[in-house]
């Protein structure tokens, strides 16, 4: 049930949100920033509030009897595969995970990387030449590890440099940088709840039969929680940051959450050992979503 809420008009940022054009450049991480420093939870004209900053959020995914998910929504991310088989993978070490369920495949990391290095100068599309058998999800996070390793080389440098040290600092420091992927990307933006009773989140008094939108990708940029937010740092989570919530948080977590760490433990292993490094090819374009990160396409190619 959606009601219309008087004296909450939506302001200009809050209604970007709603527009897939908003994300032809990528997420509007500047509007979010606002947002969240003057009105963190806001009216949106599609009929929901948006959540933004990240204490507002993460309560509202630990209270499901407060904040229900929608009935057709599944749990987010990529959760076939791991249903598929059962061959197990052996998991990178990191934050608990309490699902025990096996891993189904191998991560056809090398694969990837061979097809970027055989490309080399010339370049190739990540999207549509390296990766397109993988399932979206897991697509989408891979090209956010690969992103943030280009355009924060002193990162890749101090997981290279790391490589030849101490084997538990660096698979620690690697754990690290898994986990600091999937906050500094977020492939999944927002999940939506419906409020089950009265309730409030940020001071906002919220009813019952509501709709509200949970801003992953806010809350994993909230500054209060994750100092200099938008700078990658693959040590984050070594140096005592809060959990992210790239995969939910509590009962509706991911159910492919391990799947999505194997796969991006692999690839990130993969990049840091081999000779040269990737760059960009092109202008990537952004999906036009606002609920997916990702590419439409990823030009990158292999240099040194």
């Amino acid at each position: 049930m959606t009601r219309r809420r008087h004296g909450a008009s939506p302001v200009s940022d809050a209604e970007a949100l709603c527009s897939p054009d908003t994300y032809a450049r990528g997420v509007p991480h500047g509007r979010l920033e606002r947002l969240r420093e003057r009105i963190p939870v806001v009216w949106l004209a599609e009929g929901s509030w948006a959540v933004l900053r990240y204490a507002d959020v993460r309560r509202a995914l630990s209270h499901p009897e407060l904040f229900a998910p929608e009935i057709a929504e599944p749990p987010h991310g990529p959760t076939a595969l791991e249903e598929r088989g059962r061959a197990a993978h052996p998991a990178p070490t990191g934050p608990a995970d309490p699902v025990d369920a096996p891993i189904d495949m191998d991560p056809p990391a090398a694969a990837l990387v061979d097809r970027l290095v055989q490309a080399g100068e010339e370049g190739v599309d990540f999207v549509t030449q390296v990766a397109p058998d993988l399932p979206e999800t897991v697509r989408n996070t891979l090209a956010g590890g690969l992103c943030a390793l280009v355009r924060h080389p002193r990162e890749l440098a101090l997981l290279r440099e790391r490589s030849g040290g101490d084997p538990a600092a660096f698979a620690a420091l690697l754990d690290s940088a898994v986990e600091e992927v999937m906050r500094w990307w977020t492939p999944v933006l927002r999940v939506p709840r419906t409020v089950r009773r009265a309730t409030s989140l940020g001071g906002v008094p919220l009813l019952p039969g509501e709709r509200a939108s949970l801003w992953l990708a806010s809350a994993n940029h909230d500054a209060t929680a994750f100092p200099d937010p938008e700078r990658f740092a693959a040590d984050r989570f070594l140096r005592g940051a809060p959990a992210h919530l790239g995969f939910g948080h509590g009962a509706r977590a991911c159910l492919g959450r391990r799947l999505a760490r194997v796969h991006l433990h692999a690839f990130l292993t993969e990049i840091v050992f081999r000779p040269g490094r990737p760059g960009f090819a092109g202008e990537p374009l952004p999906l036009r979503s606002s609920a997916r990160h990702g590419f439409e396409r990823l030009p990158v190619r292999w240099t040194g």
